[in-house]
């Protein structure tokens, strides 16, 4: 089997995007792990689309490991960017597991996804073992972990974006990033994509700095950026900024720096912390065309 594709990249997390239109191709496991091998093509994302018109572009979205994703921000953009060379859209609705976004082209420095709104979850694990303890703070979560004689501590909140999300924003929670990972994967079953923040504190002391952000994403590991890992960290911060200990701040313009580069997030103001969120949150980045390739079964 001959599979035309193209290679996408979106600030370090890279994709293969193969148009299915016809449906000519259906790839078991074996076969996506395959393709998303470094050894073979290589990427973080496998993007399987169906274009109909411009406001019907479905996708299927698998991780390297073959599993399937419920969304993903920076392959969106990555998507939007191969309909514009392609086809020649600037405005897109693609459907994600039947979930709708707006995309739109502005520039290949400038992609624009509507992402919706976050949901933050707020109820501890059912399955926790005997040396972790869990409080439940306001809208995140204070965690305690006895490692034989010692001990430390993170804070983390946990949200759903379509795909499930876990912030870890407590200072130097990234010395412990593997364990945490393997703790918060633990809680939720390796459902979730985890986030740290490495400058919260300076964030609260000068909000018009940008966020540091480093990414373990679901089905992945470690990637050099995160669009919606990005989009549920501003979220996040929205709604820590407006707690009254922290000057009751409205933020609606977030810059996320990551080790790919830079993304804004715009429309992240949430009117109360009752719920009434923004409705819909908006992603902005860049994505680069790599190449075009035949992948050989």
């Amino acid at each position: 089997m001959q599979v035309p594709f193209t290679k996408m990249n979106s600030q370090g997390n890279d994709f293969v995007v193969i148009d299915n239109t016809d449906l000519l191709y259906r790839f078991n496991n074996k076969q996506i792990c395959s393709i998303c091998s470094r050894d073979i093509i290589g990427c973080d994302q496998l993007l399987l689309l169906d274009i109909k018109d411009s406001n019907n572009v479905a996708c299927e979205i698998f991780n390297q490991d073959g599993s399937s994703a419920q969304q993903c921000g920076n392959g969106m953009r990555a998507i939007m960017l191969f309909l514009n060379r392609k086809y020649n859209f600037f405005n897109s609705k693609i459907f994600v597991n039947l979930v709708p976004y707006n995309v739109s082209f502005i520039s290949e420095k400038e992609i624009k996804v509507s992402m919706g709104n976050v949901i933050f979850i707020e109820n501890i694990p059912d399955t926790i073992s005997e040396n972790i303890s869990i409080n439940t703070k306001d809208y995140y979560y204070q965690v305690s972990v006895k490692s034989g004689t010692s001990s430390f501590y993170f804070s983390y909140s946990h949200l759903s974006l379509g795909n499930s999300h876990c912030i870890v924003f407590s200072k130097d929670s990234f010395d412990n990033k593997e364990k945490i990972s393997s703790i918060l994967n633990s809680l939720y079953d390796s459902s979730v994509n985890i986030s740290f923040i490495l400058n919260i504190e300076d964030f609260i002391r000068e909000p018009d700095s940008s966020i540091i952000l480093r990414v373990n994403e679901r089905g992945s590991g470690w990637t050099k950026s995160c669009g919606s890992g990005a989009t549920a960290t501003g979220a996040f911060i929205s709604r820590l900024m407006s707690l009254p200990e922290n000057g009751s701040k409205k933020i609606d313009e977030l810059c996320i720096s990551q080790e790919g580069g830079e993304l804004k997030i715009q429309n992240i103001f949430m009117t109360d912390l009752d719920g009434n969120y923004s409705p819909e949150l908006y992603l902005s980045g860049p994505s680069t065309f790599e190449y075009d390739g035949i992948w050989n079964d």
